[in-house]
């Protein structure tokens, strides 16, 4: 269950990226038409601007809940029918959550201080 929270909050902090950091990114390095042509070509990317207060509100509580379900529900010390532990991937799943925290504060930032700070 950890790993699949850890995997859902990846991807919907990488969602906080498309919604704000990556246009500003662009912008920044003057390369907005790219972006343009980047948001004609897939249109769904629009989605996430639109709607970034849903994509924060949905990543932060699976961040959240990466960092609360270990402790309630704490892994397995064996996982599969062999008998094998888990450790390869415990060594890969907690440093994606704290990626995706990364992410998502990096999303957070272009998407609600950064237009402040500019003003």
């Amino acid at each position: 269950m950890k790993h699949l929270v850890a995997f859902a909050s990846l991807f919907s902090s990488v969602g906080t990226l498309f919604c704000c950091a990556l246009p500003a990114l662009f912008v920044t390095l003057g390369a907005g038409a790219s972006f343009a042509s980047l948001t004609s070509a897939v249109p769904q990317l629009i989605w996430f601007g639109e709607n970034k207060t849903l994509v924060f509100i949905v990543g932060g509580v699976f961040l959240i809940l990466g960092l609360v379900l270990p402790k309630i529900f704490p892994p397995p010390v064996v996982c599969d029918i062999d008998g094998n532990p888990c450790a390869a991937t415990k060594s890969w799943s907690q440093p994606l959550l704290y990626i995706s925290m990364v992410l998502y504060a990096i999303g957070g930032f272009f998407a609600y201080l950064a237009p402040i700070l500019l003003v």
